[in-house]
């Protein structure tokens, strides 16, 4: 079952990337990226199987947990231009 970040590892999160140069405005704008990418894909997702699916469902069901990761991963590369993020995470 997917689930959020506690509040102390997106803090550790936050100091990790912080300590690869990342701002806390470039994460913050890259969950935003990513949060507004779920939300696209559920919606065609639902279009494609004929019902509504929200984003968590989405990501249960098609990318799982690790794939959540990799939407902030690639929002993350392109907010900052650094593509070799996700390997450093």
């Amino acid at each position: 079952m997917f689930r959020q970040l506690t509040p102390d590892e997106r803090q550790a999160l936050a100091d990790r990337l912080a300590a690869q140069g990342v701002t806390s405005e470039q994460f913050t704008q890259a969950q935003e990226q990513a949060r507004a990418i779920g939300e696209a894909l559920a919606r065609a997702y639902g279009e494609a199987v004929g019902r509504t699916v929200t984003p968590v469902q989405f990501i249960t069901e098609v990318l799982g947990v690790e794939g959540a990761g990799r939407l902030l991963a690639c929002a993350l590369r392109e907010v900052t231009g650094r593509p070799d993020l996700y390997r450093d995470l």
